[in-house]
């Protein structure tokens, strides 16, 4: 690129705006070792876990509900949407509420809606154009390109949603095949990729920064 001017819009980190269904005012917390790409926007109270990489013009927006959590090495990748409905119930994990959480090992890909209230389990893969709305998603499951799940049912671990379905009954939910052999092995690929991917921008590009617990 001799000759070239790079021009940078840097990510947005920013506190939440006050109102009745996301009253509490906090700003990101994300970890010194987590990847974050430019364009992309963190707003309110979300906490990003180790070894995270977050991709380019992705919006993770907890100013409707709050808190959300990303957990280690989970990757998401660009265009994504996380978001909550507001003054909807949130999903308890260890006692704790939460609008989105994200067990970790998970990958989010491009153009995926992932809209609390939501849990998603570890290893579990959430494909591109996937809409993800008001459910529990059990861990190793994989969930393919198109697909929508909502309407508040459970996926237990280990169920494969095919590209285009749509999962709003239980009894769907209940329904669902195992993930066949051939994709097992699909997402451990990806966050092992992804996790490599992120530490190479980081360190060789100025297109991804790594943020200390103090930077919001």
């Amino acid at each position: 690129m001799k000759g070239a001017v790079l021009l940078l819009s840097y990510p947005i980190l920013y506190y939440n705006p006050p109102v009745a269904e996301a009253a509490q005012v906090s700003a990101p917390k994300i970890s010194p070792k987590a990847v974050i790409g430019v364009d992309s926007m963190i707003i309110g109270d979300i906490t990003i876990a180790d070894d995270v990489f977050i991709g380019f013009k992705n919006l993770l927006r907890a100013d409707s509900g709050y808190p959300y959590y990303v957990g280690p090495y989970t990757n998401i990748q660009d265009y994504v949407l996380m978001h909550v409905h507001p003054g909807r119930e949130h999903v308890n994990v260890n006692g704790r509420k939460w609008g989105v959480y994200l067990e970790g090992e998970n990958s989010v890909l491009h153009h995926a809606a992932v809209h609390g209230p939501l849990f998603v389990g570890r290893n579990t893969f959430i494909g591109q154009h996937a809409n993800i709305y008001d459910s529990i998603i059990g861990r190793n499951c994989v969930i393919m390109h198109g697909a929508t799940v909502t309407n508040g049912v459970k996926i237990p671990d280990n169920r494969f949603i095919a590209p285009g379905e749509t999962v709003w009954q239980q009894e769907q939910a209940d329904r669902l095949p195992p993930v066949p052999d051939q994709w097992k092995d699909l997402n451990r690929r990806i966050v092992d990729h992804y996790y490599r991917l992120g530490k190479s921008y980081l360190h060789h590009t100025p297109l991804a920064l790594s943020y200390g617990a103090h930077r919001h």
